[in-house]
């Protein structure tokens, strides 16, 4: 068995690999629907002899939202996000330890006295089935409450609630994907296996389970979802509500004896931050800029120019005063 302080250089180096980006890469269109330049160019030209304002209309692309009727999109936006999330270590800041440490720490802690949890926690078959089917209530709710709340908004034309179950979603196969990457990369017992004492690679690396113990997919799946529908709908009981219950499952996976609580610490961590990655990336705030700027061509004069305007019901003062902090910082 691989002992706790040669471990928790790997799991602070998993804590970091999947979260710590906070800006996206940008994303460049290579659909064969897209015109070359050289096309763009010469319709450009046309255009702003003979119908300038189709131009000015169509120069910008806007790639289309995932959903039923563009499942392709949905294949993308979740190729970016995994390459985001793998990546993230190239984003690193300084100020990431002040979560990154306590995390690392907590993490460590908690695979030191795992065996120790499992041990005092004892066999009894009546919690181990009601620990089962919550868990499996809460996982397979969650993938079902999303394409339902996707459904119905979709049905109703409520925008914001087919946003929250597509994002909801997304958020779900992206924690499972990254989940089952650290499946593979740890090979670590589950309580009811072996010793009983959550070895990583037990067997060296001559076997391995598809299905090991770190981290919990079901953690890492419902505080996904609970951070995208506490993002979309920030008021404090659905927040409470959508943790509480991503807790209960997460620690109905320790009561069931499927996980340690280091496998839930780590998978419920892992999925609120995927969560807020999915929200920060994909989602539409819906706000209007309080700064529009408007391109303007008069084809009788051929004259060209941009109309400015500002909007002081839409402008952000605190926004605008972090902003302005930052350019003295800067200096």
């Amino acid at each position: 068995m691989i002992r706790c302080c040669h471990i928790i250089p790997m799991y602070v180096f998993l804590a970091v690999l999947t979260f710590l980006a906070t800006d996206t890469f940008g994303q460049t269109d290579n659909s064969p629907n897209a015109p070359s330049a050289s096309t763009q160019s010469a319709n450009n030209t046309s255009s702003h002899r003979d119908e300038p304002q189709a131009a000015v209309q169509n120069s910008a692309y806007v790639p289309p939202t995932c959903g039923i009727t563009h499942v392709g999109q949905c294949f993308k936006d979740l190729g970016h996000d995994q390459a985001g999330i793998w990546t993230s270590p190239l984003r690193i800041r300084s100020h990431d330890a002040y979560w990154l440490v306590p995390f690392a720490a907590a993490t460590g802690v908690s695979l030191h006295y795992d065996a120790q949890a499992q041990q005092d926690l004892g066999i009894d078959k009546t919690r181990i089935d009601i620990s089962n089917t919550i868990s499996d209530i809460g996982l397979y709710g969650s993938i079902g409450g999303a394409a339902g709340l996707y459904l119905i908004g979709s049905a109703k034309h409520n925008d914001h609630l087919a946003e929250t179950g597509r994002l909801g979603e997304e958020a779900i196969v992206n924690s499972l994907l990254v989940v089952e990457a650290l499946k593979l990369a740890t090979n670590r017992e589950r309580p009811n296996e072996g010793n009983g004492r959550g070895g990583f690679w037990p067997h060296g690396t001559r076997s391995y389970e598809t299905d090991g113990s770190f981290s919990s997919g079901h953690a890492i799946a419902t505080f996904a979802f609970a951070r995208v529908i506490a993002s979309e709908y920030p008021s404090k009981p659905v927040q409470l509500g959508a943790y509480a219950f991503a807790l209960a499952v997460s620690a109905s996976r320790v009561t069931a004896r499927e996980h340690f609580p280091a496998d839930v610490l780590v998978g419920g961590t892992f999925g609120y931050l995927i969560g807020g990655y999915v929200i920060h990336h994909h989602a539409n705030d819906g706000q209007a800029s309080a700064f529009m700027i408007t391109p303007m061509i008069e084809q009788p004069t051929h004259t060209y120019g941009l109309q400015m305007e500002f909007v002081p019901a839409v402008f952000n003062l605190n926004k605008a005063g972090r902003f302005v902090g930052w350019l003295r910082s800067t200096r």
